[in-house]
């Protein structure tokens, strides 16, 4: 049997989207080290894999644009910067283990890096869309909004080139362009979505492997179940995609005085007390006070789920059948969006345009009309016929040994 080394980044989603795939390969008798956050410690190890905390790391150095959302350009000097932070003591800890194979998320540099210098085969797991350069060609929102972004984020590429050189100085590393930092390409990529989610799907080869996988993961929770009354309306962000209190405040606007409860999820900047007051049809839980949310437990009760467009709950809500409002707070999160307008399987929202009365609408044609639960079902139908861990297990067996 193998040893494999899992790197990410400490995205819940991105972590999360490979518990199913690390489970599988320890119960067919693989070895995995898995190097993460402290807080996904215990998730790691119940799936039976050695966890290695990255380590502590200086405070980020460089421009970041002072913006509610922050987006695809602030990406590269951010995640240039961690690698340099790491590598020196990755490289040499990872050869020690002497691997079979390295699985890495596709914004993990360090990961690519680590593979390329220690001379092991790597395959890239991918949680967000898969981002190519012909992708990008057929999106032409983005290049309509790459003046802004770049107008907003001109000082963090500038110190990202710097960085660049340095790596490459450093580790020899040759492909540091903004597509090789968001993608960070191996000869085998592990979609976790169903390609029916993948922008353009069509136009990814064999290499791209589309598993639709979800991982119920265990969250214990002192949430109260027993005041849910349905039917109701979900609403969740998460963490990175933090749409702030204003957004919150509006989908309570939204939905008071309507036939459904509203089980709303707050995220990190926002906490009961920036609600002002609250509708009796509402109960709600908050990230910084109250803990992780029990989404998987959630969402198969659920009429209507409003969230961000990722790609983890998007594929979730998929796997139960349940329609979405989706309000996009970046590219990624805004090319799903679109997935799943033209699905048929919800409505997108810029998040601008995301006042009450506007969600309120969306949110009753949503409801009234049978057909989003039945396209949001038949993406869910997909994710099942893709495979999931089993099939991103083997992708990454037949990678190392053919």
């Amino acid at each position: 049997m193998g040893r494999g080394v899992f790197l990410n980044v400490s995205g819940g989603g991105h972590v999360i989207a490979t518990y199913g795939m690390v489970g599988e390969l320890v119960a067919r008798g693989e070895t995995i080290t898995y190097y993460e956050a402290p807080k996904f410690q215990r998730d790691i190890e119940a799936l039976g894999a050695e966890f290695r905390p990255y380590g502590p790391i200086r405070p980020y150095p460089g421009p970041l644009a002072q913006y509610p959302y922050h987006h695809e350009l602030d990406l590269p000097p951010v995640m240039t910067w961690i690698a340099l932070e790491w590598l020196p003591r990755l490289l040499p800890e990872i050869r020690a283990l002497k691997p079979d194979y390295i699985v890495h998320d596709s914004l993990c540099l360090w990961g690519r890096v680590v593979a390329e210098k220690l001379g092991v085969p790597a395959v890239c797991s991918v949680h967000t869309p898969a981002v190519t350069w012909p992708l990008l060609l057929r999106v032409g929102r983005y290049w309509r909004d790459m003046p802004r972004m770049a107008a907003r984020s001109h000082r963090s590429l500038r110190f990202f080139r710097t960085l660049a050189r340095q790596l490459g100085e450093e580790y020899g590393v040759e492909k540091t362009g903004f597509i090789d930092l968001l993608s960070n390409v191996q000869p085998q990529t592990i979609c976790h979505a169903p390609r029916e989610l993948q922008p353009y799907g069509e136009t990814f080869g064999a290499t791209y492997h589309f598993v639709g996988s979800v991982h119920d993961r265990p969250v214990k929770t002192a949430f109260p179940f027993d005041r849910i009354r349905e039917p109701f309306i979900y609403v969740g962000f998460g963490t990175i995609c933090d749409p702030g209190p204003a957004f919150f405040r509006n989908c309570l606007s939204a939905f008071a005085g309507l036939d459904y409860q509203v089980v709303m999820i707050l995220s990190d900047s926002t906490v009961p007390e920036d609600l002002g007051a609250v509708p009796s049809n509402a109960i709600i839980w908050s990230l910084k006070r109250d803990g992780l949310a029990p989404q998987l437990d959630l969402l198969p009760r659920a009429s209507l789920f409003v969230m961000n467009g990722g790609n983890g709950g998007a594929r979730e809500s998929a796997w139960f059948g349940v329609p979405m409002i989706a309000v996009p707070t970046t590219f990624e999160t805004d090319t799903i969006s679109m997935r799943i307008d033209a699905q048929g399987a919800g409505t997108r929202i810029p998040p601008q345009r995301a006042t009450p009365e506007r969600l309120r609408r969306a949110a009753l044609e949503i409801l009234a009309n049978p057909s989003y639960a039945r396209n949001s079902r038949r993406i869910g139908d997909a994710c099942r016929a893709s495979g999931g861990s089993m099939r991103a297990a083997d992708v990454v067996l037949q990678a190392v040994r053919g």
